[in-house]
């Protein structure tokens, strides 16, 4: 009898084992997708700030071009600007039908990739 007590115990403690081996290895899986998906943010942050400071750069050029074109730099400046705002409004319009759910996407996506 005093076997079979002995037999349950190590079987205990080797479960106890299995189970606390198990939870390093989650939280672990959990944090390299944590740290995946934060580096993915930070670098889709950096390069959407360079692209947008390209952007700067490219539409005050397209305004100056089109003020030549127009007679009249504020004339190309307004005009750039009413483009933007109806880009703007457009974006904004679909941006919770399709944006929105584009980004819940992305993101459910990369965690199931680590999992």
């Amino acid at each position: 009898m005093a076997e079979i007590i002995d037999d349950v115990r190590e079987y205990a403690r080797i479960a106890r084992q299995y189970v606390d081996v198990k939870l390093e290895i989650i939280k672990s899986q959990g944090k390299m997708t944590v740290s995946d998906l934060v580096s993915a943010l930070a670098i889709g942050m950096m390069v959407a700030t360079l692209v947008g400071m390209a952007l700067v750069v490219l539409i005050l050029g397209l305004a100056f071009a089109a003020g030549d074109w127009l007679g009249s730099t504020a004339k190309g400046f307004f005009l750039v600007g009413g483009v933007f705002l109806v880009l703007s409004v457009i974006l904004f319009l679909i941006s919770k039908s399709f944006l929105k759910k584009f980004i819940q996407n992305e993101i459910i996506r990369k965690l199931d990739e680590d999992i």
